[in-house]
């Protein structure tokens, strides 16, 4: 007698466990008004009032709801618009507070915006913030001003092209400080929208679209 040894199979069903909301929707304040109705008593006197209150706290929520569904969507409208604007950016020349600038062939521009009157006196400092170069303006009037600076050391040395950074210290004739602000002009080769905001690249640098003070044709 032959015997054949049948092998079982077992087939392995992939368990779903669904994670239970920890929000309350309108349609789950809904199916708990409704489950309330069908259970309750109706031997026992009802507190008309309590189920009006039940019935005004669900209106407003669902009108709660309704409301942030069309906030969210007239937010990414506007962000949608705000978007192609910067995009019609590019090519054109920008002037954005900073206080970086590049030094090229040996030739440089640092803008400077003043409010008042002030003595100004620039330091320019290498990638490593060294202090390089000391430049005195002397004295100048309020408003924006753009200064040149032939990429020479305090010793006179050529230094490399490169990404400098400039302090400014302003003063009045009192010796009090003045607020000022470095600038400079640059023309937008690329936008990038980055976790909401906007970055004007120019020149190998990123500027936010909030640091923009004039925007030339």
């Amino acid at each position: 007698m032959e015997t054949g040894l049948v092998g079982s199979t077992t087939s392995t069903v992939p368990s779903t466990t669904k994670t239970p909301s920890q929000s309350l929707d309108k349609n789950a304040f809904l199916k708990l008004l409704v489950a309330q109705l069908k259970n309750q008593d109706p031997t026992s006197a009802q507190d008309p009032n309590q189920m009006v209150q039940q019935m005004t706290s669900y209106s407003q929520l669902e009108q709660a709801q309704n409301s942030n569904a069309l906030l969210q969507g007239l937010q990414l409208q506007n962000q949608s618009l705000f978007q192609a604007q910067a995009a019609g950016l590019v090519g054109k020349k920008v002037r954005v507070a900073t206080p970086n600038f590049d030094l090229t062939s040996g030739k440089a521009t640092v803008g400077v915006d003043l409010p008042s009157q002030a003595n100004v006196v620039l330091t320019v400092k290498d990638a490593a913030g060294n202090t390089v170069a000391t430049l005195d303006e002397g004295s100048q009037t309020s408003g924006t001003h753009v200064f040149d600076w032939n990429g020479k050391d305090n010793t006179g040395k050529t230094l490399a092209d490169g990404t400098y950074t400039v302090q400014i210290a302003a003063k009045d004739s009192a010796g009090s400080k003045v607020e000022a602000k470095t600038t400079q002009d640059i023309t937008v080769n690329s936008i990038a929208f980055v976790d909401g905001a906007v970055l004007l690249k120019a020149g190998g640098q990123s500027y936010y679209f909030s640091d923009v003070l004039q925007i030339s044709a």
